[in-house]
């Protein structure tokens, strides 16, 4: 793979020299840092390749922190390993659209998708996919936060992205003397997405405006846009290939070729952007966003903001590969969730009307049975000035649908994955101090989500557990319930609704109910409570079993809100530690359909799925931490690498790279929702974590002598060693310095 991330980068920095950029500053009224320069040294760490081979699914394309617009190639190859869009086995491109899904387990977007090309359309389009398909090599292709640049040889052209928060810019440099043209399609669809309705009109000889309809994961999900370009263009419409005449076009898939004629060595620059409420709206947001044609403008206020976002985590460290590996897990862990209202707050809501708030800023993208684990809780540390805009988007979705998200694309519930997890994250916001929303309209979200009448949670109230005869998934669903409710529980409490209070703590116990002393296991009970017959704990058949995406060796440790009273379950600390050296231990083999979002094996751990993220750290609360530690190193060694094919499993929209960015740390949030987090193991010398109002904590390794095993021997707070081995996140927020002792 070719690493010049920062090709065509600065020769200097914003306002200074290269070799000596400033570092962040902090303004209190705002709490995000403020640059007048920065490190771009830091920059050179990122690399977007990361994840976009194997199962990874992320993309290398153009994209600010939580943006709305990601600007990616994409590949004319379908299947599990596309879900971006892209996947770094291949050699063909498309073009590029402007929204991508990082990490995610089924595909959908790939919103206006912009070819420049050479030659007729009709002829370069007459192939198997009735489409304009160009050869690229990765030697010729490069990307760095807010840039992705690629050579396109067949079409002698030199392609270049960045993107703001709402636009995304191009820049193609065309050689040769034959016309430049320019695809844009909005009938181009991949995985489960297609066009419904598209209409697009000329305004001028430099403006295009349009929308795409589209449905597939996302049920209904309207995408507006304008681009404008630098350069005079005629046109020709296309429905599905065979042109149409006009000045506009309104179909269910159309296209556009725009010819600019010769323009060799007169780079063409193009401005698209986006808006999910309307076409005025798109191009107020381009008019607040990109009011001029300069492209290395542009790119340069994007590499800032990633500089300012990446600035918050200073590691001080000879490891070099570790290094890129960190700060590209923080890069993934910053792509979502996702802005998705316009510059003046009009947003598309998940009730299909338009809205607008000024209040906060709305956010969308949220894949919380995967996110809810580590992701949420680290922006909690890095960007605590955006929970509470995520909060209120969460409860602008409970307003407009009468639920919390479950897993929301583009204000579609999806209903894709189980638990009703927007609870944990709210109450962690909530005790944290990081949302201003009343307590008691959070507690009425919460308390609806968890009184629903399907997917089992009516049962679940019923019977005390998810009978398995009743409802498919019953064991995963049971525990993941009884965590959910055990945050909620926690909030009662606080506001004193004891009733509450009572109640949802008897729910928080319900994995007792499940688990089989006799086999060791969380196991399936009929609705007279009896036993699932013919079980095995490697037994694995997709959405079809008791285990949602895992068997029972992954699910059995989902206990996170009472990890004291599993070990109980088991008999005692020896006995439960025994079970959990025999997770890693075991044979890997599973039996039946086994999906293949169970990957990353250590025996029975499954890495690469989030199920078992917490797990490694139980070790922590046991005699034997060291084991944990010894599992920890192991998992950042051989599940994360620095290539392309980097990641064990689908990155789920940052969760994967969340548990490597705490790990690395050296603590992690076993229990997402109580504001603790479990000491592990850090990998770097010394990490400086900025937080607001100029506050640092640090993290340090320091060795007790030349004859250390490597395995943490004390680690103080302050000064004071830690107790309980744990601390909260308080103690990070308040600054100060962790110190581990090896």
């Amino acid at each position: 793979m070719k690493k010049h991330i920062l090709a065509g980068a600065f020769s200097v920095c914003a306002f200074g020299g290269l070799t000596s950029c400033a570092t962040s500053t902090v303004d209190d009224n705002n709490l995000e840092p403020v640059v007048s320069s920065f490190d771009i040294q830091t920059l050179g760490y990122v690399d977007p390749f990361i994840g976009t081979g194997g199962h990874g699914h992320t993309f290398p394309g153009a994209v600010v922190p939580f943006g709305m617009v990601q600007l990616s190639p994409d590949n004319p190859s379908k299947g599990w390993d596309w879900t971006s869009g892209y996947n770094y086995s291949d050699n063909q491109l498309l073009g590029f659209s402007h929204t991508h899904l990082s990490g995610t387990g089924v595909g959908d977007l790939l919103d206006v998708l912009v070819m420049p090309f050479r030659g007729e359309y009709n002829q370069r389009a007459d192939n198997d996919l009735g489409r304009i398909v160009s050869e690229y090599s990765h030697e010729n292709e490069s990307a760095s936060p807010g840039f992705y640049q690629v050579s396109l040889p067949d079409e002698q052209v030199e392609a270049e992205l960045t993107a703001t928060e709402r636009s995304g810019v191009h820049r193609y440099t065309f050689s040769g003397h034959d016309d430049a043209k320019v695809l844009i399609d909005l009938g181009y669809a991949q995985n489960f997405d297609k066009s419904v309705a598209t209409f697009m009109r000329v305004l001028d000889d430099h403006t295009l405006v349009g929308y795409r309809i589209s449905t597939g994961w996302s049920d209904f999900q309207p995408t507006y846009f304008i681009a404008q370009f630098n350069q005079p263009f005629s046109y020709q419409f296309y429905r599905e290939g065979e042109p149409q005449a006009g000045p506009f076009i309104n179909t269910e898939k159309s296209e556009v070729v725009l010819n600019f004629g010769d323009i060799a060595n007169q780079p063409l620059v193009a401005k698209v952007a986006l808006s999910y409420v309307s076409i005025d709206g798109a191009k107020q947001n381009l008019a607040a966003e990109v009011p001029h044609f300069d492209f290395d403008n542009i790119k340069q206020k994007a590499q800032q903001l990633w500089a300012v976002q990446l600035a918050k985590f200073k590691v001080t460290d000879n490891d070099e590969q570790a290094k890129r590996k960190f700060y590209t897990a923080l890069y993934h862990s910053f792509l979502a969730p996702q802005t998705f209202n316009d510059i003046d707050g009009s947003y598309f809501g998940a009730d299909g009307s338009a809205h607008n708030s000024q209040e906060f800023k709305r956010y969308s993208l949220f894949s919380l049975w995967d996110t809810f684990r580590a992701l949420h809780p680290l922006l909690t540390i890095s960007n605590g000035e955006r929970v509470n805009d995520m909060v209120s988007s969460m409860m602008a979705f409970y307003d407009e649908t009468g639920l919390l998200p479950s897993w929301d694309l583009m204000a579609n519930e999806t209903d894709v994955m189980i638990g009703y997890h927007a609870v944990p994250v709210i109450v962690d916001a909530y005790f944290k101090g990081l949302t201003k929303v009343a307590p008691e309209q959070l507690f009425q979200a919460l308390k609806a989500s968890a009184m629903q009448e399907r997917f089992g949670i009516d049962l679940f109230a019923k019977y005390g557990y998810v009978p398995s005869d009743l409802e498919v998934e019953a064991v995963s669903k049971t525990l993941e319930y009884a965590f959910d409710d055990w945050a909620i529980a926690r909030l009662a409490k606080a506001l004193n609704k004891e009733k509450d209070y009572q109640y949802f703590s008897q729910r928080a116990q319900s994995f007792k109910t499940l688990f089989d002393k006799q086999t060791g296991f969380m196991r399936g009970k009929t609705k007279t409570g009896d036993w699932v017959q013919n079980f095995s704990p490697t037994h694995v058949d997709h959405r079809t079993t008791d285990y949602t995406e895992a068997n029972a060796w992954q699910y059995t440790w989902f206990v996170p809100h009472d990890v004291n009273g599993l070990m109980a379950l088991f008999g005692g600390e020896a006995p439960f530690l025994e079970k959990l050296d025999t997770l890693f231990s075991t044979d890997s083999f599973m039996e039946g359909d086994v999906s293949p979002d169970i990957s990353g094996l250590i025996g029975q751990y499954a890495h690469g799925n989030e199920p078992v993220h917490h797990v490694p750290y139980m070790y922590s609360l046991t005699s034997q931490k060291w084991k944990g530690e010894q599992r920890i190193k192991e998992i950042r060694d051989t599940m994360y690498r620095d290539d392309p094919d980097g990641l064990s499993g689908n990155d789920d929209v940052g969760q994967m790279s969340a548990w490597y960015v705490f790990s690395a740390l050296g603590f992690y949030p076993l229990n997402p929702a109580d504001g603790q987090y479990v000491l592990g193991t850090p990998q770097f010398e010394q990490v400086d974590i900025q937080l607001p109002k100029n506050k640092t904590f640090t993290v340090k390794s320091v060795l007790s002598g030349e004859t250390s095993d490597g395995y943490v021997k004390q680690a103080t707070l302050n000064g004071k060693p830690v107790n309980m081995n744990t601390i909260s996140h308080n103690d990070v927020m308040q600054g100060g310095e962790l110190v581990f002792t090896f």
